[in-house]
């Protein structure tokens, strides 16, 4: 069905550029770009050797320098590779009983402890119902020794709070407050945004989510315009938060019109909700480009992050976002190292907080001259 999508789309594109979306109207404003980003391909997904249809990545906490990913054609594993998507470094099944149609993949911190969540509920006819999130500890990467691990997850079964089925297919965690947040996927309408705390002792106890906030508003989709029945943000198929919580992105795609495409940004403030966020004003990121079945997404760190698809019809691109330094500033290392005969920038440590030192000061690692 997603190749006929595909030539369908190329039919109708044309020769449409695919290289930026339009500015977006959001909540009744046109909203301004964010050009603080740059993005190129790290690295091309070999899916004869890893996994096809990836809808969900995580980075990997307990060993760094991989990335778990999920597909939404194979549930009943996951695998993890580098961010040049060659070689699988490790797989992990499950039973499969557990349910299918699995749409995001996350990381988190509870208790001291990596867990990765999969949300096990897509739903595009909404006529299923039996929604829930997969979860686990993540373990250890050793493509030698354990290329291949069998795990038995935990599972949170639940509801939405009014009653009826919905399709989704974007999942974050937030680390400060140990909560999940699920965002439904609607086609010409607005998306919606719930939430359920973390616990394991839920049990087969199903859980009723709670509602937070919509993204955006119906009048913003455009309906009423002659050939603009695309221009709002629907559709969304990603999120994540960044691992100490300030950072939140949500991303969508639309095959049909793949101008319409947009991540979307938000910078969460000191004492700040998840949900109080998401009800300001988002950014999108001007260096985002369409990505064919775009879904998923996933932090590294404050000042990073990935993309990639679930395209069936060939190797999908792996994209790497790296947050813009102010002028004199290059991403950090952690050593110091002499580059033509000057010194590059260091990650230094103060207390318990690091900082990035250069010839013209002390930066944050949000790139914030500290005075």
């Amino acid at each position: 069905m997603k190749k006929f999508l595909f030539v369908l789309c190329t039919l109708v594109l044309g020769t449409w550029s695919l290289s930026s979306a339009p500015q977006l109207v959001y909540n009744g404003d046109t909203l301004a770009w964010n050009t603080d980003w740059t993005r190129r391909q790290c690295g091309t997904l070999d899916i004869a050797k890893n996994i096809i249809e990836v809808s969900g990545i995580a980075c990997s906490r307990v060993t760094p320098g991989y990335i778990w990913m999920q597909s939404d054609e194979r549930s009943n594993y996951i695998i993890a590779t580098d961010e040049k998507g060659a070689e699988r470094a490790c797989k992990v099944k499950f039973p499969k009983s557990i349910r299918w149609d699995w749409e995001d993949l996350s990381g988190g911190v509870y208790e001291g402890k990596n867990y990765l969540f999969i949300g096990a509920f897509g739903d595009n006819d909404e006529t299923d119902g039996n929604y829930s999130v997969i979860y686990f500890e993540e373990p250890a990467i050793d493509p030698v020794n354990t290329p291949e691990i069998t795990l038995t997850p935990g599972n949170i079964k639940f509801v939405y709070p009014d009653g009826k089925k919905h399709n989704c297919e974007a999942l974050m965690y937030d680390n400060l407050t140990q909560t999940i947040f699920i965002i439904t996927k609607v086609y010409y309408n607005v998306c919606q945004v719930f939430s359920m705390p973390f616990r394991l002792d839920y049990g087969d106890e199903t859980q009723t989510l709670t509602y937070i906030c919509d993204l955006g508003i119906r009048s913003d989709l455009g309906y009423s315009e002659k050939n603009q029945p695309y221009k709002g943000f629907h559709l969304v198929t990603g999120a994540d938060i960044s691992p100490d919580g300030r950072h939140i992105l949500i991303k969508n795609h639309n095959n049909i019109v793949a101008t319409y495409s947009w991540i979307l940004y938000w910078e969460r403030l000191e004492g700040e909700t998840v949900a109080e966020a998401l009800k300001r004003q988002p950014q999108p990121l001007k260096c985002y480009s369409y990505e064919w079945q775009g879904e998923a997404i996933c932090w590294l760190d404050n000042n990073t992050f990935y993309t990639t698809s679930d395209a069936d019809d060939g190797n999908p691109p792996i994209y790497k976002y790296t947050r813009k330094w102010p002028e004199g500033i290059n991403d950090p290392i952690v050593n110091d190292q002499m580059v033509n005969d000057q010194m590059v920038n260091r990650l230094i440590m103060l207390g318990t907080t690091l900082f990035v030192r250069s010839a013209e000061g002390l930066y944050t690692l949000d790139g914030r001259k500290v005075e």
